[in-house]
Parts: C-alpha cells; sequence; structure tokens
C-alpha cells in the first residue's frame, strides 16, 4: 500500500494523501498524545500485521452533516467501511488512469524524437501529423 502511495502520492491532495496512508488529524498536527497507543485499534494493528496501515479515520463525506469532517474508523460501521473502500478505490482507478495517460503522452512525444527539454504534447502531436 505504501508503495501505491508514494507512487500516486505526487497528483493527491496532501490531506486526501495522508488520509490513505492511515496518518490521522492529530498526528498531523503533532498532537501524538491523542492518539491511544492501548486503543482497540492499536491493539488490531498489533494482532494483525496485515492491518498496520489501517488509518486512523476515513472520509465521510456521504454522512450527513458536515461533509468535511472524517470519521474514526474505530467507531466506522461496516457499510461505512464498505463506502469508504469504494471511495478510495475509485480515487485510486483515477490515479492509475492519469499516470497511464501521462505514460502514453511520453511514450508518444520519445516515439516522435522528443528529448528532455522538448514540449511531450506538441511532439505527440507532430507525431500524429496534427
Amino acid at each position: 500500500m505504501r508503495a501505491v502511495l508514494a507512487w500516486i502520492g505526487d497528483w493527491l491532495p496532501p490531506s486526501l494523501y495522508f488520509l490513505l496512508a492511515g496518518n490521522s488529524a492529530a498526528s498531523l498536527n503533532g498532537d501524538h498524545d491523542m492518539i491511544e497507543s492501548n486503543g482497540p485499534l492499536a491493539r488490531l494493528r498489533k494482532a494483525f500485521r496485515c492491518l498496520e496501515d489501517l488509518p486512523e479515520v476515513i472520509p465521510a463525506s456521504w454522512r450527513p452533516g458536515n461533509a468535511t469532517e472524517p470519521l474514526s474508523v474505530e467507531s466506522a460501521s461496516v457499510d461505512e467501511i464498505a463506502i469508504a473502500i469504494v471511495a478510495a478505490n475509485a480515487e485510486l482507478s483515477a490515479a492509475i488512469q492519469r499516470s497511464s495517460a501521462l505514460e502514453k503522452l511520453h511514450r508518444l512525444a520519445r516515439e516522435a524524437g522528443a528529448v528532455g527539454t522538448d514540449r511531450a504534447v506538441d511532439f505527440a502531436l507532430k507525431r500524429e501529423g496534427r
């Protein structure tokens, strides 16, 4: 998961990157004392190594009220976790599509003879004869 986040991190807004990476707002602000080290989530992470990357909070824009307020994973229902998974997969899919498009542009420009400082779009259009 961390490798994927590092790969797409340049395209994500910092707040979304840190939410996906598992850093809560408290850890972003330096308030590490606020996070309970023996809480249920910490115990779950210790019990299951595969859950080390489990975030403290998930975006919860589908909930009524303040759409920017994230939801604690500890208090999230199974359905709310499922909705967060769908949202995370949609964001990941969009990032992969952007990356694929950039790779295609890069390849088209290189095939047309572009080098490091050349404008990729110009060379890609030149390759296509437009």
